[in-house]
């Protein structure tokens, strides 16, 4: 039953379509925007949509993009229309974090068959809590049913979860896989090289030399290819792993309950015999690598730079090892990654020591810069702190815009299976921590317009010129490296040597003293 509407004028219509029935329900999704905007005109509403592809099961309110930027705005609307309440969320604990912004706000929920004055009727809200419950235990049954469904099938040997791997292709009608000719030779290509003793750094810029391309039709990387070698797939082996998804530390985590194997589910690229020697190769070259690496920072020490320098080209963080050949000292070493147009980062390394002498003059001449930073700020007042800091806050707002659209664009990616659940996870916790880092900082920001004073910003620029001058190269590095850590983002290292130069002795002194540049990437 429809309320009384005649204090409602502009409301915020939410829309949400399973990730798992996206396909399918793309018309559906539609069909109750129309509705949903029908029903608005109807009355006179004016609005403004927020939509979204992902599981109303979803527990963590940072995951539903579009629904929390709507409910930290949800103050400039007078309600929220939405086709149903399952469409809000098939998770208890979102459901009634939406309807304590409702009741806080004093804010409807509109559905074209139902309103719901959750701030104002009891009965509304026994309503709405009975419908969540509902909601959210169908949603758990339905996952149940799902989850033994695909156990099942599995153990028929079907392809029910997952990517397809590389060289293969799924027959719809069938639900098993079946050998794609055109990617196939690729994979037996990577393991007769595997075979002939290369390991996978040079498998991979073998294939990219020769122009072959991954499942994406991209360049291959390190990762695609150890993935490639370890897939039992390829010998006709299906896997499944039923998992239990469990939350350690705050973040969510997948432990295996049950393994499902099944043997010749369908045709194998790789002879069983040839796929299990290469693994057993694979295995063996590792206990080796293990055994002759260089050993761990708590065994060998930490050096004044750990973790600090980027690769000035790719933006990758760059290694840090025990020198060699003299065994004496530290070595920054050559990028090893690969260019979105799938050639090797062309950054070379350079001995540690002169890296850290060129830091070390660097944030001599930034103590200065601070200095002269302390006595301009003598001279202004604080009209002119609060509007740099206003500066800093609109940066940091972008920012947030585009890490918010990188988590959208990651659930177009996950859809069309262009990263595996294992990629994916990595690269959205990536975002969710340096969204958390951005609103930390904002709220940091905020306060500081609101509160910091000149005095107080003097303060904190001796503090860091204090730390600054206290650095010395005969420092205790594990100590320094903390220090710099407390103002220091990032050290951007660039060293770009000439291919002529390149093909010369490493004893050749132009090349040994080819010049390198540091750019410093400070915290505010």
């Amino acid at each position: 039953m429809i309320k009384n509407l005649e204090n409602i004028h502009h409301v915020a219509i939410y829309l949400r379509i399973s990730q798992e029935k996206k396909g399918e329900n793309v018309e559906t999704l539609e069909n109750h925007r129309q509705i949903l905007i029908e029903f608005c005109e109807e009355h006179g509403f004016t609005y403004e949509e927020f939509g979204e592809v992902i599981s109303g099961g979803k527990s963590e309110i940072t995951q539903r993009v579009a629904l929390k930027r709507l409910l930290d705005n949800i103050e400039k609307y007078d309600a929220i229309a939405c086709f149903e309440l399952t469409r809000i969320s098939r998770n208890g604990l979102i459901s009634q974090t939406v309807k304590q912004y409702c009741i806080d706000y004093d804010k409807p929920i509109l559905t074209p068959y139902q309103s719901y004055d959750l701030a104002n009727s009891e009965t509304d809200r026994l309503l709405f809590d009975v419908g969540s419950m509902i909601s959210s235990h169908e949603h758990s049954t339905i996952g149940k049913r799902s989850k033994a469904n695909k156990m099942q099938m599995s153990k028929a040997g079907l392809h029910v979860s997952g990517n397809v791997p590389f060289g293969y292709k799924r027959n719809n009608e069938t639900k098993k896989l079946e050998i794609d000719e055109e990617a196939a030779p690729t994979i037996r290509y990577i393991f007769q090289l595997h075979s002939e003793g290369y390991g996978s750094f040079k498998i991979r810029d073998i294939l990219n030399n020769e122009g072959y391309k991954s499942a994406t039709g991209k360049a291959f990387n390190l990762p695609s290819i150890k993935r490639i070698i370890r897939n039992p797939a390829y010998k006709g082996t299906l896997i499944f792993n039923n998992r239990k998804k469990i939350k350690r530390n705050g973040k969510f985590e997948y432990d295996n309950v049950e393994t499902i194997t099944v043997e010749n589910a369908h045709p194998a690229i790789i002879p069983p015999d040839v796929w299990d020697k290469a693994n057993q190769d694979r295995e063996s070259r590792a206990l080796k690598s293990i055994s002759i690496r260089e050993k761990p920072a708590t065994k060998s020490g930490v050096t004044l730079l750990k973790d600090l320098i980027f690769c000035g080209v790719c933006g990758r963080k760059m290694i840090i090892r025990k020198d060699t050949k003299s065994s004496i000292g530290y070595t920054l070493k050559k990028c090893e990654y690969l260019l979105p147009n799938g050639e090797k980062c062309p950054n070379c390394g350079k001995k540690l020591d002169a890296v850290i002498a060129r830091v070390l003059t660097g944030l001599i001449k930034y103590a200065d810069d601070l200095s002269q930073m302390e006595e301009r700020l003598r001279k202004n007042n604080a009209s002119d702190l609060n509007e740099k800091n206003q500066l800093k806050l609109n940066q940091i707002d972008k920012a947030i815009m585009e890490i918010e659209q990188k988590q959208k664009n990651l659930i177009e990616l996950a859809m069309e299976g262009l990263f595996s659940h294992e990629e994916i996870r990595e690269k959205k916790q990536e975002l969710v921590k340096r969204m958390d880092e951005l609103k930390a900082k904002r709220e940091e920001v905020v306060n500081s317009i609101n509160a910091l004073s000149v005095e107080e910003e003097i303060e904190l620029i001796q503090e860091k010129r204090k730390l600054i001058l206290s650095l010395r190269e005969d420092m205790d590095q594990e100590y320094g490296n903390e220090l710099l850590k407390r103002f220091i983002k990032k050290i951007h290292f660039t060293r770009v040597i000439p291919e002529d130069i390149l093909k010369r002795s490493t004893r050749n002194s132009e090349r040994q003293n080819y010049p390198f540049n540091i750019k410093f990437e400070f915290f505010d």
